[in-house]
């Protein structure tokens, strides 16, 4: 997929990945990687010998999701069994790191799901099926995880009850994500890529003055407007140009 930047007045640049600043960011925390390898190996080397399994043997990847926080992923044909983790989350260089305890339970949460399928699990905890069924709360609560489906600030600090989490079942069969970062991120997605202008609207624009949108690409996450300068192309971003305030020149022309 095409990177983008978008200069000080809106206009898409290529780049050869990310732009700057994210790409220093991304520097910093690659250098995090095997400082946060270790401390998840080291967790799950003293659970698995208490537990006496070898989820430590297993490959850990990192990443850069802004949607999820951690997971695992079982060996198919498809996959090759490995635990992943996004260093937007879990490294101690980004704006808002995870604290101490919720990063350990995080680490746990995603080392019960490997449990509940290389385990044997006592049939009265196998009574609800499912990625956070009780089979995976049952381990939660033999190592101390929070039986919560999805990341809520401060789980890692409460004393779980466990016997009612392993009776109580998930009412809501759709799981809604609980996590705030990720319905506001899903929102501002949804917002940025619904089309607010139409092909032949003209804008006004500080820089390249009157134009004409010929073109309108839709993105994930973004519009792209083209819009024709006299004898030049330009590639507006259209969030950009909304919140600078660029109003529509008139009607829209038609042909």
């Amino acid at each position: 997929m095409e990177e983008l930047e978008i200069d000080a007045y809106g206009e898409c640049e290529k780049m050869t990945y990310y732009n700057r600043e994210d790409q220093f960011l991304r520097q910093r925390l690659q250098k995090e990687i095997p400082i946060l390898r270790a401390l998840i190996q080291n967790l799950y080397e003293e659970l698995d010998r208490k537990l006496h399994l070898n989820g430590a043997k297993v490959p850990i990847t990192f990443g850069y999701d802004t949607d999820t926080l951690g997971s695992y992923t079982r060996r198919s044909a498809h996959e090759k069994e490995h635990f992943h983790f996004s260093l937007l989350f879990i490294a101690y260089g980004v704006k808002n790191p995870l604290s101490k305890e919720d990063r350990i339970d995080l680490f746990k949460h995603e080392y019960a799901h490997y449990m509940q399928y290389n385990m044997q699990i006592p049939e009265k905890y196998k009574w609800q099926a499912g990625t956070h069924g009780s089979a995976w709360k049952y381990c939660c609560s033999l190592i101390g995880a929070a039986p919560t489906a999805y990341y809520k600030a401060g789980e890692g600090l409460i004393k779980h009850d466990y016997d009612k989490a392993l009776t109580k079942k998930f009412t809501d069969k759709s799981i809604p994500i609980r996590d705030t970062y990720s319905r506001e991120q899903e929102y501002r997605k949804k917002k940025n890529s619904t089309v607010k202008f139409n092909i032949n609207d003209d804008i006004n624009h500080p820089k390249f003055g009157k134009g004409t949108i010929e073109h309108i690409e839709q993105l994930e996450g973004s519009v792209r407007l083209h819009v024709r300068f006299g004898e030049d192309l330009k590639k507006i971003d259209q969030k950009w140009l909304l919140q600078a305030g660029m109003k529509k020149a008139g009607a829209p022309r038609h042909i």
